[in-house]
């Protein structure tokens, strides 16, 4: 038990320092509060692919890798410490309302009580995802039957960030250990909800952070999902990394946030289907804005920074060799005829509807904080722009996945319309809160 508990510690820490450092290491005068921030995407992220590769290389011995690992840290390490010693002072992470700190807790209780229920994860977590963990976590050499499970709805197409990351920790505790599911489930949640607040904070205000951060957190919806260990928690927290990192390049000029929004939005294509439209998406958006404003030399550099993550992940789709049920009736079933069947339309905007006031009515009662109307500040107003781009594509995006489905239009937009909506909604409020009139003095950031 001693042996088991100290293995999820070591695992643990390993991840959240590998990704401390190499956010350091990829923007040095990056403040604490985001660096701490996105180190916990980051580092899930990049000991999941170093997992997975552990795996396709075939080597037994899971010591060896953690070795590795443990020897991957140290010399992130020494390469941030190598240059000067970072001066922590002029950081700031102010200690934050305690009005914020209660729902906090009212908000992590009810996090653990749909837990409990579900210790396993709820339909999609256990059936696509901890079955997904299992195979990878025995390691044997059957492993790559992971891509070949019976049933349609299992997604053997998927990434495997999430499988990855939950066998990876299951392997350092020795045993399938729902433990650290729930640990997994608490950081992406409560990061996710936590950089929401810092973001619009440093953008905006604190008083916009706690009204709208306040209503989100609280959201039945989005707890039941944070504990549900499906991968649409995770994937949200890709997705507001990846714009928190692009306002942070305008802000301060520097590249280095863009290379960081590139991981992000990478990532995001390693944990569930919907990333890959998102990098598809925001690389298009990117590469259009340099190229608009002739920074040909940062579109260059921004498309040798994407090259890098797009390679493997068409290796993957090619190992794989999983059929995308999209795809496949697109091409087989010729489901493009849909576009004409205006019922389908109707069905998934009735659909919404319904969803947003059965399920999202709570975030209703921010349109109070409208009362006074918008400005946008003149140095969020690229950022902005590019933002509602990207934000009005992947909507376009989920809904043409809707309209093209070769599955029963009613029972799929019913059965997982909510996670794509929790899927945009942080950034929706990002964009949403850092325009409104409200919280003077806004911040000086």
């Amino acid at each position: 038990m001693t042996g088991s508990l100290l293995g999820f510690i070591l695992g643990l820490l390993i991840t959240l320092f590998s990704g401390y450092f190499a956010v350091s290491i990829i923007s040095r005068e990056m403040e604490l509060r985001f660096r701490l921030l996105f180190a916990i995407p980051l580092g899930f992220g990049i000991n999941s692919i170093l997992y997975f590769l552990f795996l396709c290389l075939h080597i037994n011995s899971f010591d060896c890798f953690k070795w590795f690992e443990l020897a991957l840290v140290v010399v992130l390490a020494l390469i941030y410490y190598n240059e000067e010693k970072p001066d922590l002072s002029k950081h700031k992470f102010k200690k934050l309302s305690n009005w914020f700190y209660l729902l906090n807790l009212y908000a992590v209780l009810i996090y653990f009580k749909y837990f409990i229920n579900n210790p396993m994860g709820s339909w999609d977590g256990f059936r696509i995802w901890n079955i997904k963990a299992e195979f990878l976590f025995l390691n044997n050499p059957l492993w790559q039957n992971v891509f070949s499970l019976p049933h349609f709805m299992s997604h053997n197409d998927y990434p495997m960030m999430l499988p990855a990351t939950t066998a990876r920790l299951w392997s350092y505790t020795g045993v399938e250990n729902y433990a650290i599911n729930a640990t997994i489930g608490l950081f992406f949640t409560f990061g996710l909800v936590y950089l929401l607040y810092q973001a619009i904070t440093y953008f905006k205000s604190e008083r916009a952070a706690i009204a709208v951060t306040s209503v989100f957190m609280i959201l039945d919806i989005f707890l039941v999902n944070g504990a549900a260990q499906c991968a649409d928690i995770p994937l949200a927290y890709m997705y507001l990394c990846t714009i928190v990192s692009l306002f942070l390049y305008f802000r301060k000029e520097k590249f280095s946030y863009i290379v960081l929004s590139i991981i992000f939005a990478a990532l995001s294509a390693w944990t569930k289907n919907e990333g890959m439209l998102f990098f598809a998406v925001y690389m298009v958006t990117i590469l259009g804005y340099f190229f608009f404003s002739k920074k040909y030399k940062r579109l260059g550099l921004a498309f040798l920074t994407a090259i890098i993550p797009l390679i493997p992940l068409i290796l993957y789709k090619n190992m794989s060799h999983a059929a995308n049920d999209l795809i496949a009736g697109f091409v087989a079933l010729k489901t493009y005829n849909f576009a004409f069947d205006f019922s389908r339309y109707l069905i998934i905007l009735k659909t919404f509807a319904k969803m947003f006031l059965q399920r999202f009515a709570l975030l209703i009662v921010l349109a109070l904080l409208c009362i006074k109307g918008f400005k946008i500040k003149d140095m969020n107003k690229m950022p902005f722009k590019l933002g509602v781009i990207i934000f009005v594509l992947m909507t376009a995006g989920y809904f043409m996945v809707y309209l093209f489905s070769p599955h029963d239009i009613t029972w799929l937009t019913q059965n997982s319309m909510d996670r794509l909506i929790l899927q945009l909604l942080p950034v929706f409020l990002f964009l949403f809160a850092i325009n409104l009139r409200i919280g003077k003095p806004d911040s000086r950031n």
